[in-house]
């Protein structure tokens, strides 16, 4: 999560759409003053490489509670106050949800010391990871209606983000770098699903389908 009071916006961070990277690239155009959530060890070594800042002004106090990664909109909300939150350009990143869940699934169980066994993916949908994968819809949302200027489709990132920056006036141009290396193959994500899976994730994710149209 990072809040910018130095050129006015919020940029709440969903899972699995490329949000380390635009956090990345949102902290290179930082103030000193701005609020920078923490991300993975891993993660900051990338930012620090790329010119950003590192997690600031993210601990309470100064704030009436600390600022984390994945902050839903609601507690974001408390921690600027109202008129802030109303004043600010906030916006998000949204992705298809039977895409993300693949994403997710080969994240999960990618190579690794010490890493599970991967099941099926037709009992993976019903693990607890996925369920709180569908939390994503809630971060950008305040009781249960859309609470950001512009949800980005992580399908045309690239695009949608330069029209964020054009509009907020930030300098440069956004240079998204490869955050969180895939261990996904390179394949279709339908190929995973029966009809079973596919309307679990589509019960799951049903208010983002709804909102941006989504179809399998």
């Amino acid at each position: 999560m990072i809040v910018s009071h130095q050129h006015r916006f919020v940029f709440l961070k969903t899972r699995k759409t490329a949000g380390t990277s635009v956090e990345i690239a949102l902290s290179k155009i930082c103030g000193p003053d701005d609020i920078i959530s923490r991300i993975s060890p891993e993660d900051e070594e990338l930012r620090a490489a790329a010119g950003g800042r590192g997690p600031q002004n993210h601990e309470s106090p100064p704030l009436v509670r600390r600022a984390f990664n994945h902050m839903p909109a609601q507690k974001v909300r408390k921690v600027l106050g109202r008129a802030t939150w109303d004043d600010y350009y906030r916006f998000a990143i949204e992705r298809n949800p039977w895409d993300t869940v693949v994403s997710l699934y080969y994240w999960k169980f990618r190579e690794r010391p010490g890493a599970r066994v991967a099941p099926p993916f037709s009992e993976f949908v019903d693990e607890e990871s996925v369920e709180q994968l569908a939390e994503n819809q809630r971060i950008y949302r305040i009781d249960g209606k859309v609470a950001v200027d512009r949800i980005l489709r992580y399908e045309r990132l690239g695009e949608e983000l330069a029209e964020v920056w054009e509009h907020l006036g930030l300098p440069g141009s956004p240079e998204l770098p490869r955050a969180k290396g895939s261990a996904r193959p390179r394949r279709d994500y339908r190929e995973l699903y029966d009809d079973v899976s596919r309307d679990k994730v589509a019960k799951l994710f049903s208010d983002s389908i709804e909102e941006l149209g989504y179809e399998f």
